[in-house]
């Protein structure tokens, strides 16, 4: 027996409309109805989500090239006057230059992907900070150091679009590859003492390793987040044991530990209890109810 949906009262078979409020009547059991279809009633409208198209539209890249055309002509207008020669006016229109980039670029091409937006605004900065550099006086003299340092941004932020996550292997190697690269770049930048070799190096091991074994145990126990857990936990201990270890011995030439035991006297217990808690149903039974889990 059907009910109505609005006032409660018992429909008989057949009806169309509830006689007491005139509510539409839906029988899913209705054998006119197909099998996995379900009437819609009008009373009840659908939410459709609009679409959000992100990308500037044309007219709006019209709109800006001539808010930023005007300063950057008077701008030019006004060194070019007074100096016979672009002087000053270099550091604002290429920076007006760079902010139409940033916003232009990605209405100007059809079917751009984000792995060419990411690349093409990464670029732009980086030329933008070698050519101050560069019109600044000797060169180079410090845009080297933020150029490498978007480089490594570009890794970061770009792989992951170009290979997809399901290369997270391979997408982490690049990554401390990457991250390589770039200290050994600084320290020979930089000069002075070889700090590289004897401390960013072994830092940067620990740390791959240590995330190597957190993505282990994420991929192959998906279903054990007390592992997942506990492991993390128990890696991130040992993590700041060698680098607390790694410091000294560069810095002290000493190998002992000083600040790395008060993390790892909370990490270590708490891994162990989160293993004993995985691998005893029992205890993780007791423990669900007790926090109604």
């Amino acid at each position: 027996m059907a009910y109505c949906v609005r006032c409660g009262v018992e429909l008989q078979k057949g009806l169309e409309s509830c006689p007491l409020c005139n509510t539409e009547v839906i029988l899913p059991d209705d054998p006119d109805v197909e099998e996995g279809m379900r009437p819609f009633s009008e009373r009840i409208p659908r939410n459709v989500r609009p679409r959000v198209n992100l990308a500037p539209s044309r007219a709006f890249i019209f709109l800006a090239t001539f808010i930023l055309l005007v300063p950057l002509l008077i701008t030019l207008i006004i060194d070019i006057t007074a100096n016979r020669t672009i002087t000053w006016s270099f550091y604002p229109v290429t920076s007006l230059a760079l902010l139409w980039v940033l916003i232009a670029y990605p209405s100007l091409l059809k079917g751009h992907t984000t792995f060419q937006v990411i690349t093409m605004d990464i670029l732009s900065i980086a030329v933008f900070l070698l050519s101050l550099d560069l019109y600044s006086g000797s060169f180079p003299e410090w845009s080297q150091y933020p150029a490498l340092a978007l480089l490594l941004l570009w890794v970061y932020v770009a792989i992951p679009f170009l290979l997809t996550w399901k290369r997270i292997y391979l997408i982490v190697t690049i990554w401390f590859s990457g991250t390589a690269v770039f200290l050994f770049a600084i320290d020979k930048l930089t000069g002075g003492a070889d700090w590289f070799l004897s401390l960013g190096l072994p830092i940067l091991v620990l740390a791959g390793l240590v995330a190597a074994i957190i993505m282990i145990v994420v991929k192959t126990s998906k279903k054990k987040p007390l592992l997942t857990t506990a492991t993390a936990a128990f890696a991130l201990a040992v993590l700041m044991l060698g680098i607390d270890v790694v410091v000294n011995l560069y810095v002290k030439e000493m190998f002992v530990v000083t600040w790395s035991p008060i993390p790892a006297a909370a990490l270590f217990p708490t891994a162990i209890f989160l293993f004993i808690v995985e691998y005893s149903p029992e205890l993780k039974l007791y423990l669900m109810k007790k926090f109604h889990m």
